[in-house]
């Protein structure tokens, strides 16, 4: 007696991360200084779409890390730069609110992390808004 064989169809996976951008007035925080960074913004296209294609618990700490206060950064190169979205999640999105710099241990600007700390605090309170972001 020969059993039929039904195949194995992979289950496609949830997509493990889905971008929000901060908005000020009208425009998005992320998207402006994107404007500022074209490069950057490509550079970042191909990491958050890596990431989106593996499980968080698959991250590591040169894509993705964990800062503590409820914030972490996206973590990519261009040129001879490295770059970092930082965001927090809320509500099944990853919110970026501040791009940066890093570099020897020193973001620039230096202050945005305590800026992101805020902005994190603005939107779950309510005070700012949100929209979809696609880099």
């Amino acid at each position: 007696m020969i059993a039929d064989v039904i195949p194995f169809r992979p289950q496609p996976q949830p997509i493990s991360l889905r971008l929000r951008e901060v908005l000020n007035d009208e425009s998005g925080e992320i998207t402006k200084w994107f404007s500022a960074n074209s490069g950057a913004r490509a550079k970042f296209r191909i990491r958050v779409q890596h990431l989106q294609k593996i499980g968080r618990g698959e991250w590591n700490i040169t894509q993705f890390r964990h800062l503590g206060d409820g914030l972490a950064e996206i973590k990519w190169k261009h040129g001879n730069k490295q770059f970092r979205a930082i965001g927090f999640d809320h509500q099944g999105w990853f919110v970026v609110v501040i791009g940066c710099i890093h570099k020897m241990n020193v973001y620039d600007p230096q202050s945005c992390l305590k800026t992101a700390k805020r902005i994190m605090g603005e939107v779950k309170d309510g005070t700012r808004k949100t929209r979809e972001f696609k880099p």
